[in-house]
Order: C-alpha cells, then structure tokens, then sequence
C-alpha cells in the first residue's frame, strides 16, 4: 500500500481483514463480550483459548499438567498493576522464552507504545469481568487479543512469565494474549527480540553483527534510529560458554555475557577536561535487571565526570546509582558488545501523535502481502535462471532528494517476512530459506511487465542480495542511486509455498507498486491453435444435438450425455465422432472419470457459460458456439503439452491460458493454482478447462455490469447470487 497518513485501524480477534482465522469462527469484541458477562454477572471463559493442556503443548501429550486459576484464586488482592509498569515486573518462567520475556520487560521504557500495546482501563477492581484485552501487530495489521484471566499454576505459583509482585498481573496476562494468538504456549519457545520488537510496534528490524563488518556511518544511523524513536537492544557475546563456564558470567568490566542490554540514548557530547577534549559519540544503555553496570570510562563512578560541567551532566541526565543505566562510549561499545538490533518504528501508527505536524524524522512505510504458489510464483532463487522471473516483482522509484542524507543517494530499507511459522508449528510448518534481489531499470518505459526471463539473464542484482535464510525475516539497508529499481523477493528453491510481507521504509515519499500482468479476458492467440476450425466437424455436431435434443434445448445432463456417446462410440465402436476426436483424450491419457467422458461439474459449467438467456439450457447455436471454443482449449493445452503427458508442466498455466484470451495477475492465478493444481503443481486437462470455463464465465457476467470497460461494477445482491452461484 502506498505511504498515508491515517488513523491506527485495530481489527478484533477473528475479524474479516485481521489475518486471524480461529476455529470456530467467532469474532472477538472485547467490550461487547465484557457487556454481557457483567450483564449475566458471569465471569468470562474464553472459546478460543480454553483452560486445558491443548493451549499449553502441540508436541507432547506427556507434558506436566497445570492448574488453571484466576488471579483471585491465587492471591487475596490481585492488581493489574502495583505502582505502574516497570522493567522489573518480568520474570521468566518454565518456557524457554528469555526473547519475549526481555522484549516485554523494554515495552515499559516507551510509554506511548506501552499503552498501544496495554490498553488503559484494566483492573481487578472495577468492573471485573474475568476479561482482557491486548494488541499486538500481526503481518501488517493491529489485532486486539481477547482473552480470560485463567492463567496456568504450578502449586499455587505461575507457570509462566509473572511479575516479580506476586499479586500483579499485568505482564503474565499479556504473555497469555501472544500465546493465544500463535495457538500455544508452546509455539512460544525459541526466538529472538527481532521477533518480539515487531510484534509489539510494526516496525521494521535491521541486525548489525559488530564481530564482523561494521558499518562505517553506524553511529549515525544508531543517532538517527534515537531520533525517530526506534528501538534499539544490544548483546554481549557468549564467551563463558565458549570457554566451558556458566552461561552468563559478570566480566571484569561489569557487564553480563550473553546478556541483552536496552539502548535507551545515543548521543554527542562535549567535553574538555584535563584529560579529555572534543565531541565524543556516547550510547546510554540499561540493563534490564536493574543492576550490575559497565565500571569503565563513562560509567557512574568513572573519575572524569568531576572535571566535566554540571551543564553537561545534566544534558546527559547523569545520576550516580545502580539502576541498570549507565554510558558508554561508541569505542567501548563496539569493543564489549557481539550484535544490535534497531527496531524503525510504524510510522502511520506509533509516532504521528510524537511528532504532530513534523514528520520530517518519520519513516515512509510501503508494505504489501504475497505468496509463493507451487507452479506459479515460487520461481525460487537466481540459481534457477527459467523460473526466477517468476516470483512476484516490485517496481520502486527512488527520487533525487539529498537534503537530510549524508551522501547523495537515498536510504532504503527492505525487509522481508513469512507469515505464520510460528502459529503454524503444531502442524509440522517449518520456516522457508528467504532473501530478495534488487535489480536496476535502465530503460523503465521500454520494459516488459512483469520483467520476463531475458531481462533477469542480462540484468543481475545492483546490491551485495540479501542471504538465503530461514527466519522469520530478513531485512537490509541500502543506500541507492535515485532511478527505478525492482524489488524480487523469493525462497531458495523452487516450487516452495507460502505468504510473505514485503515492507519497505524511505526517508521520503516514493513510487512504489507490484509489477505485474493486469487482470483481462482478450481474444485469444490463434497462432497457439494448432488445429484449424473445420466447418464440415462443427456441421456434424448437430447430427448428435438434434439427437437429444427433440427440437428442445438441451440441460447439463443431456449435453453431458451428448459428448458421452460421442466418445463411447469412437473408444468402444471405432466410430469417427468428431466431438469424440477432438474430447477422447478425457477418457484415455488425461483420465477425467473412471468412466471416461466429461464430469459433471464441467457440463454445469459450460451450461452457465454459454446460457445467455439465463434459461439453463442451450440451443443449438450456443451449443456449436461451445464446440468451437472446446476444440480452440484443447487445441492450446496441447500445445503447451509437448510431451504428451496430459498435464501441463509447473509454469505453464499462465501461457496456456494467454493463449486461451486470458491474462490472469499473480493474485487470479495463485487462487486458480491452488484449486486446481497437483501436489506437484502440474495442472490436469480437465482441470485447464474448468480454469478456462469459470474464467470466461466470471468475466463476461463482469463485462455485462461494466459493459464501458471501466473495471468498476456495482451488483445488488440479487446479481451477486445469481450471477456467482450459476457457473
């Protein structure tokens, strides 16, 4: 979607558009549901997520068995919060989730986007309903997650993340709404605060490893990052277990190792003392233990400090006691520290209220939603030169615009997801080998659409393409000429299936859209028909219409019974039918029933599609109309089946229904993949033509309400039945 300013738009939980689809399908209201359980004076239970051990595990039957209680049944006076939100009301239980537990912990340090997150009005006192609510960004779009407050014990204690006040709630129920929305407890182990952090604010994550090529601008873009209120997390490295100790150890210079650290400023600052003169980059950053700090230069008791002003100190907001919070010099903190995560903030959601009428430091987002269809779209990567152009393309225009960069290009960030792996782990969904290329447009207006094989073979990747990996995301920073590029986001191989987003973030408004056929019914391609139309074959059809016809039209079983008898007689008689010579492939190789002939469903369809009157039936010249539009499909599929197989090869949908009068976008043709396409993404002789019939069928009622080709109709619902449940 194109950048736009507009209010935040929350789905519920279930919703049409929320991309949550739960079994049963209910939509989740969270004030209309707490109305009537204080209407009933009942507390609320939760459908969706119930009290039981199918919300606890997926993998395991033998798991441990948790008692399910509410808040009131596990301490006298239970809060939703005990002197407000802090870093210190997240402990981690029994999942290995340390990812979400930090992440969690950081959401207090950024109030607006704690109250995004934790809507205000919760409490155990008034109005208590057993019934709460959270939001959270799910691939595109913010979702409110309702749940119950049963929570899961262990001997009277949570099982899972919980405040360190026993009687405060907030934190535990909130990791009860994200286990909801992935389907279980479980789905939580394993992951990373890169996960988390976009959860939590939409935004986009870049990953800096600082033990390998460090940027050389990397502290103006961490300055950059603080000033458009992204989120940054730092890590030490893991050098107690590589050394056969504990896994986390206090160094010398008092930080943790394999230990994430929050950075809360980034900063220059100037100094001249005796020992120390010029502008120093600094970074402040917090320990989310709320104690143990950095004891090295800058720290809290670093000696300098007595030489530097108390105008300085308080520009830094320097205060001398063991919190967690301390300063560190750039050096240092590349030295000390193994990776930083910066999580760019949703510029359309978090930070519009911040900023007012200057969004001069807001990201511009362009976000879209594919998928890799098996046979269609999943082209893979580069290294498979004949289908890689068939991935979805992306056309983006990057204008000349050099008064907030550094250097004369402009500032691109692309990140790619794959949506629902971890939702999806209890039916075995595993994360796919993801990356992108981007590619210049030399000459844009003289391009093919979308960009065909010959371009992708002469034109490799502009930019060091992003590593094939099977995250969640994977996302980079490019600096760019200003000119028009294509954006190709793909799996590593071929032929593998799932949806994707797509987000890119620019400093300033850009062009930007999918590139790819528009969705049209044409003529179709005579040079693709091989067998010419022969008058004497379409006057024999009507020796077999009359037949059954008795001076009627004729129904859907009787045009089935028509072209039954025309290929019975040339199989079973050695008769010289001519539907039968130009069909009998149905009942041989391409094997349609196991009695041979055409299935019933294709012969309803080709009575809605020629039924012009609406009568059900077809007379004699719809049905000779019909004949010649069947001999004109065949006549393409088996041009597109060379090696007589009866299927069309993965990839060969597209062509063969061009060839038909159809151009079809991504969208169409996945949706037509999946119905209609093998395991293997090969698509049957039957099944071609019932791509054909119900395209042709669907179009040409479309056509009838927008007969000035406007592609813009307006149906009453009467037309909408009608036309869409008679094909």
């Amino acid at each position: 979607m194109p950048y736009k300013k507009r209010k935040l738009l929350i789905y519920n939980f279930g919703e049409k558009g929320s991309g949550v689809k739960p079994r049963p399908s209910i939509v989740q209201d969270y004030i209309g549901l707490k109305a009537q359980c204080l209407s009933r004076g009942s507390l609320f239970e939760d459908p969706l997520f119930p009290a039981d051990n199918s919300t606890l595990f997926y993998s395991k039957p033998n798991q441990p068995t948790y008692k399910w209680k509410r808040p009131g049944e596990i301490c006298n006076n239970p809060k939703f919060f005990v002197s407000g939100a802090s870093r210190l009301d997240v402990q981690q239980g029994f999942l290995g989730d340390c990812w979400l537990s930090v992440t969690i912990a950081n959401l207090s340090l950024n109030q607006h986007i704690f109250e995004l997150i934790v809507p205000n009005g919760q409490s155990f006192e008034e109005n208590y309903a057993g019934i709460f609510h959270f939001r959270f960004w799910r691939f595109g779009r913010w979702v409110d997650v309702v749940i119950d407050d049963r929570l899961p014990t262990d001997q009277d204690e949570l099982a899972y993340l919980h405040s360190s006040d026993k009687n405060e709630f907030w934190s535990a129920l909130l990791h009860k709404a994200y286990a909801k929305i992935h389907g279980s407890y479980e789905a939580l182990n394993h992951g990373n605060e890169v996960e988390a952090m976009e959860d939590f604010t939409g935004g986009i994550c870049e990953m800096f490893s600082l033990r390998l090529e460090v940027p050389d601008n990397l502290f103006t873009i961490m300055l950059k990052a603080f000033e458009r209120s992204s989120l940054m997390t730092c890590a030490t490295p893991n050098v107690a277990q590589q050394a056969g100790g504990t896994l986390q150890k206090r160094t010398p210079q008092g930080l943790i190792t394999d230990h994430s650290y929050s950075v809360t400023k980034v900063q220059y600052v100037e100094v001249d003392t005796p020992t120390l003169s010029g502008r120093f980059p600094l970074i402040r950053l917090r320990n989310p233990w709320g104690q143990v700090e950095w004891n090295g230069a800058w720290s809290d008791n670093w000696p300098e400090w007595k030489h530097i002003s108390e105008k300085t100190k308080e520009e830094l907001k320097m205060q001398q006691k063991i919190d967690g919070e301390f300063w560190i010099s750039y050096t240092d903190f590349l030295q000390c520290f193994n990776d930083l995560s910066i999580c760019n903030l949703h510029p359309d959601s978090l930070i519009p209220y911040i900023y007012k009428d200057d969004d001069s430091k807001l990201w511009k987002l362009y976000c879209f939603e594919g998928e890799w269809v098996r046979g269609s779209t999943a082209g893979g990567c580069t290294k498979y030169k004949d289908t890689y152009w068939r991935n979805p393309q992306y056309r983006i225009k990057l204008a000349a615009n050099f008064k907030n960069d550094s250097e004369k290009e402009c500032t691109v960030i692309i990140a790619l997801m794959q949506k629902h792996t971890r939702s999806q782990k209890n039916i075995g969904a595993v994360k796919l080998e993801i990356g992108f290329h981007v590619h210049y447009l030399q000459d844009p207006d003289n391009l093919p659409k979308p960009l065909d094989r010959n371009f992708f073979l002469e034109n490799i990747a502009v930019v060091v393409p992003s590593n094939f990996i099977n995250s969640r995301e994977v996302s980079y920073r490019y600096q760019l000429s200003p000119g028009e590029y294509c954006i190709v986001p793909t799996t590593y191989n071929p032929n593998e299936e799932g949806e994707f987003l797509l987000r890119v973030f620019t400093k300033k408004v850009v062009n930007m859209e999918e590139y790819g056929e528009e969705l049209e019914i044409s003529k179709p391609a005579q040079s693709k028909v091989q067998e010419p139309r022969n008058s004497e074959k379409i006057k024999l059809t009507t020796n077999s219409y009359a037949k059954f016809a008795g001076g009627k039209e004729i129904d859907w079983v009787e045009l089935k019974e028509i072209l039954d008898e025309e290929i019975g007689r040339n199989l079973d008689q050695g008769g010289t039918g001519i539907i039968s010579k130009a069909l009998s492939l149905f009942s041989t190789k391409y094997d349609s029933e196991a009695t041979g002939g055409f299935s019933k469903e294709i012969c309803r369809s080709f009575i809605a599609m020629m039924d012009t009157d609406r009568s059900c039936k077809l007379g004699l010249e719809e049905f000779t109309r019909l004949f010649i539009i069947i001999q004109d499909w065949k006549a393409v599929f088996e041009s597109y089946d060379k090696a007589k197989t009866g299927y069309l090869e993965p990839f060969s949908l597209n062509e063969a229904l061009k060839s038909a009068g159809f151009k079809l976008n991504n969208r169409v043709r996945n949706a037509l993949c999946h119905i209609y396409a093998s395991s293997d993404g090969r698509i049957r002789f039957d099944d071609f033509f019932m791509c054909a019939v119900r395209l042709d069928t669907v179009m040409n009622n479309f056509r009838n309400i927008d007969p000035n080709n406007t592609n813009e109709a307006k149906f009453t619902l009467e037309e909408w039945v009608a036309y869409f449940v008679y094909f």
